[in-house]
């Protein structure tokens, strides 16, 4: 049984025995630290074909200041695909005739 303080409720015997709920633990990195692990990410996709565009940066950098979540970002980026897979399988479906 969970409660909105974060703890757990477990049912002991003759009673209930309450455990608090381990937090994440925080990020300690340094912003240099933190900027060289984002560009070694970076740098690893460019190399498997990624090509950062203006619109795909304007949302990280919503994430970055925190105008959207991050499971809103995902959501834009999966739509986007989705906009974009239905297009090329229009396009493959009825070439364009030369």
């Amino acid at each position: 049984m969970d409660n909105a303080t974060g703890s757990t409720v477990t049912a002991r015997g003759s009673g209930y025995r309450i455990e608090r709920m381990s937090q994440a633990p925080k990020d300690t990195r340094s912003a240099a630290e933190k900027a060289r692990d984002t560009a070694g990410i970076v740098g690893s996709l460019k190399q498997e074909g990624y090509v950062p565009t203006p619109e795909a940066e304007a949302v990280h950098n919503q994430v970055a200041r925190g105008e959207i979540t991050s499971e809103e970002a995902i959501k834009i980026f999966r739509d986007r695909a989705l906009n974009r897979d239905t297009e090329l399988t229009a396009r493959k479906r009825r070439p364009e005739r030369a």
